[in-house]
C-alpha cells in the first residue's frame, strides 16, 4: 500500500513496478497460507471435528442472535436486560410451590411393600476421581467455579485426593456445596422467529468437579436401582435406545395388523416434565425406591437449593433459586426423572404403553366401544396420576392415531382433562414418522429430501478438499448417518423406496469419480473402490446386527428377546435354518424387523458357516457382506 500512495502521488514507474512485485508475493503467499489452512481442517476432521465446524461458521454471515429480543411484549437491545428477560422467562418454567426448606422426614417409610433395592452410601476412591479427570475432555469450558476442563485433567494427580477427601464428607454430611449447585445457562434457539425468547430452551452448564461426583454417584445408583426400573421405559437407560422403543411397537402393530385388527395410540406430551417435578414428591419416591441415610440426605441436599444464571454473548444475569425440577444438563437429572415416573404403570390395567423418558404412547387394540372405553379409562387413570404428581400434561401437543388397514376404520375420540385429542393419519415418533398404514412412505421422503439437502451442503463446502478420506468422513457422519437412523424400524421392502434412498449415494459416488477424475464404471464397483458398501446392504446389516445384540443381552429388552425363535426340525435337512420364520399372511408383517432380520441371518449363515448369534460382533457381520458383496462384483 505504500508503494500504491507514493506511485499515485509522483506517478514514479519504479513504484508502480515494486508495488506489483509485492502484490505478486502476497498473493502467493495468501494461497500457500490458505493450502496449508485447509489442509489443517482435512487432517483434523477424524480427530478434532470442531476445526471443521468453526470454518463453516466463519463462512457464515449475521449473529446468533437478533441485536433485539421481545418478550411478552417488551422490547429491548441492551445485552444486560435481554439476559434478563432470558433469565426471569426459564424461571417461570418451574414450579412455583412453597419456597423454602423441603420438608421430608428421614425415617419416612414408603407406602407399598419394601423396596427391591436398598442403598444408603456410596464408595469413592482416589483412583476413582483420577480416571475420570483423566478422562475429561479437554475442549470443554469452565462452569460457574472457573476450572477449566485442561487445568482438571493436567493435575489429575495431584487433585485426586483431596477431591475424593471433599466427596466423602459431602455424602457423609449429606450437603452438597452451593457453588456446584450452580449453572450457567445459554439459550438455544428451536423454533420460530429468532427475537422471541419464548422459541429457546435452556442449555445448562455445570461445575465439572460437580459433574465428577455426579458420576460417582450415578454409577452406583444405577447398578443398585437398574432392576427396579420399568421394562417398558427406554429413555436414559443402558442397553435401551430410541430403536428398541419403535421395535417392541412396530413388532405389536404389525402382529396384530396381520390378524385384521386396528390399534389405537394416544401419544402424551408433558410441560416442562423436567422442570417442573415437585421436590417433595421426588425424595418421597427416592425412599420408596430403597434410597436411605446418608445418601438420602445427600439427594435432598442435592436438589434443594439450586441457582442458575442465563449467560448471553458476554453478560451475565442475576442469580435465580431454582423452585422445582431435576438438573438439566447433569448425570443424575434423568435418572431422578425415571425413578419419579417408575411408578406409572398402575395407570395401565387395560392397555400397553412405552416410554422414552417424558415421550410416551398409550396403545391397545381397539374394535368395538367397548375397546375404546378401556383405553379411555386408563387415560383418566393417567390424567389422575398426573394431578396427583403435579405432572401438566399439555393436551394441545397429544394427538392419537389408528394402525389398521380395513375398509371402514372404527373411529374413536380420546380426551384427557376432558379436552379432546386431536387425532391424525400420521405422527412423529422418536424421529420416525409413523403413518397409519406403515407404510413409511413419507418418512422415506422427508429424510431422502434432507439427505440431498446436506450432500449439496458438503459438496460446497469441501470444494477445496483434496483427501477422499476427509470427504468420506463428512459423507457418512453427515449425510449417510441420516439415512440409516432406526433403520431397521422402516425398512423399505419395495424397489421404488430402496432406489430413492440409493440415489444418494450414487450421487455422492458421481461425486468423488468426477472431483478426483475417476473413469465412470458401475455403481457396485466404485463402491467397492471407495470402500464403501450400497445403503441396502448397510441396513441388512443394521438389521443382523441388532439381532444378535438383542440374542446377547446387549440390548436389553425382554420383549423381543422371547420372540426370537430358535427353528428345531422334527427331521434331519439338508439346509439348516438356526432361526425359524413363521408364516404370515400379509407382506407388511412380513417386512416386520424380526422375521426380516430372522431370514437374512438365516441367508447369511449359509454362506458363512461361522456366523453365530450368540457370538458373532458388529464388525464380523459387517465383514461377511463387504465380502459377499465384493465377490458379486
Amino acid at each position: 500500500m505504500k508503494f500504491h500512495r507514493k506511485f499515485k502521488k509522483y506517478g514514479n514507474l519504479s513504484d508502480k513496478q515494486t508495488f506489483e512485485l509485492l502484490r505478486e508475493r502476497a498473493k502467493r503467499l495468501e494461497g500457500v497460507c490458505y493450502i496449508n489452512y485447509m489442509a489443517h481442517i482435512e487432517s483434523s476432521i477424524s480427530s478434532n471435528p470442531r476445526v471443521f465446524w468453526s470454518f463453516i461458521k466463519g463462512k457464515r454471515k449475521g449473529f446468533s442472535f437478533p441485536s433485539c429480543m421481545k418478550h411478552l411484549n417488551v422490547s429491548s437491545t441492551s445485552g444486560p436486560e435481554i439476559s434478563s428477560m432470558f433469565s426471569e422467562y426459564f424461571y417461570s418454567t418451574f414450579l412455583q410451590s412453597n419456597p423454602g426448606s423441603i420438608q421430608v422426614d428421614n425415617n419416612l417409610q414408603p407406602d407399598t411393600s419394601a423396596p427391591l433395592a436398598d442403598i444408603a452410601s456410596v464408595e469413592v476412591s482416589g483412583d476413582m476421581v483420577c480416571k475420570l479427570l483423566e478422562s475429561l475432555d479437554l475442549n470443554k469450558s469452565a462452569g460457574p467455579d472457573k476450572l477449566p476442563a485442561v487445568f482438571l485433567a493436567s493435575c489429575s494427580k495431584s487433585l485426586s485426593v483431596p477431591l475424593s477427601i471433599l466427596f466423602k464428607r459431602s455424602l457423609v454430611e449429606g450437603v452438597m456445596p452451593s457453588l456446584w449447585k450452580s449453572a450457567f445457562i445459554s439459550p438455544i434457539h428451536k423454533n420460530g422467529p429468532k427475537n422471541i425468547i419464548g422459541n429457546y430452551r435452556p442449555i445448562s452448564k455445570l461445575c465439572l468437579i460437580a459433574k465428577i461426583f455426579e458420576r460417582i454417584v450415578y454409577d452406583q445408583v444405577y447398578a443398585s436401582l437398574k432392576l427396579t426400573f420399568n421394562s417398558q421405559q427406554h429413555g436414559f437407560l443402558k442397553k435401551r435406545s430410541t430403536v428398541s422403543n419403535l421395535i417392541v411397537f412396530n413388532e405389536f402393530i404389525t402382529s396384530q395388523m396381520d390378524n385384521g385388527n386396528q390399534i389405537d395410540a394416544v401419544y402424551t406430551d408433558y410441560s416442562k416434565a423436567f422442570d417442573r417435578i415437585d421436590h417433595e414428591m421426588l425424595l418421597k419416591k427416592l425412599i420408596s425406591a430403597g434410597i436411605r441415610g446418608d445418601l438420602f440426605r445427600w439427594f435432598k441436599s442435592y436438589i434443594s437449593n439450586r441457582t442458575q444464571s442465563v449467560v448471553l454473548n458476554g453478560y451475565t444475569s442475576t442469580w435465580k433459586s431454582i423452585p422445582s425440577g431435576v438438573p438439566q444438563g447433569s448425570l443424575l437429572g434423568p435418572l431422578l426423572f425415571i425413578i419419579f415416573t417408575n411408578d406409572i404403570d398402575v395407570c395401565f390395567n387395560n392397555s400397553q404403553f412405552l416410554l422414552f423418558a417424558d415421550d410416551m404412547k398409550v396403545f391397545r387394540v381397539v374394535n368395538s366401544p367397548e375397546d375404546s372405553a378401556l383405553l379411555q379409562d386408563d387415560l383418566n387413570k393417567l390424567n389422575t396420576y398426573c394431578r396427583v404428581n403435579r405432572l401438566d400434561i399439555n393436551v394441545s401437543k397429544c394427538f392419537s392415531i389408528s394402525f389398521g388397514r380395513k375398509r371402514s376404520m372404527f373411529t374413536s375420540t380420546y380426551n384427557i382433562n376432558n379436552q379432546s385429542i386431536s387425532s391424525c393419519n400420521e405422527i412423529r415418533d422418536l424421529g420416525v414418522i409413523m403413518d397409519s398404514k406403515l407404510l413409511f412412505n413419507n418418512h422415506i421422503d422427508k429424510i431422502v429430501k434432507k439427505a440431498y439437502k446436506l450432500l449439496g451442503f458438503l459438496i460446497r463446502s469441501c470444494k477445496n478438499f483434496n483427501l477422499m478420506k476427509s470427504i468420506k468422513i463428512i459423507y457418512c457422519s453427515l449425510v449417510r448417518s441420516n439415512l440409516e437412523y432406526a433403520s431397521q424400524v422402516w425398512n423399505p421392502r419395495y424397489g421404488a423406496y430402496i432406489s430413492k434412498i440409493e440415489s444418494i449415494q450414487k450421487k455422492f459416488v458421481r461425486y468423488l469419480c468426477y472431483k478426483f477424475k475417476i473413469p465412470r464404471r458401475s455403481y457396485e464397483y466404485h463402491c467397492n473402490q471407495f470402500h464403501l458398501l450400497p445403503l441396502e446392504i448397510r441396513r441388512q446389516a443394521a438389521d443382523i446386527t441388532f439381532l444378535t445384540k438383542i440374542a446377547q443381552n446387549s440390548v436389553d429388552c425382554p420383549d423381543l428377546l422371547e420372540k426370537i425363535d430358535i427353528f428345531v426340525p422334527e427331521r434331519q435337512l439338508r439346509h439348516k435354518s438356526l432361526l425359524h420364520v413363521p408364516l404370515v399372511h400379509t407382506n407388511y408383517r412380513q417386512n416386520s424387523f424380526l422375521l426380516r432380520a430372522s431370514r437374512s441371518f438365516n441367508v447369511l449363515s449359509v454362506d458363512f458357516l461361522d456366523l453365530d448369534i450368540f457370538c458373532s460382533n458388529a464388525r464380523s457381520i459387517c465383514y461377511y457382506l463387504t465380502n459377499k458383496f465384493s465377490t458379486s462384483i
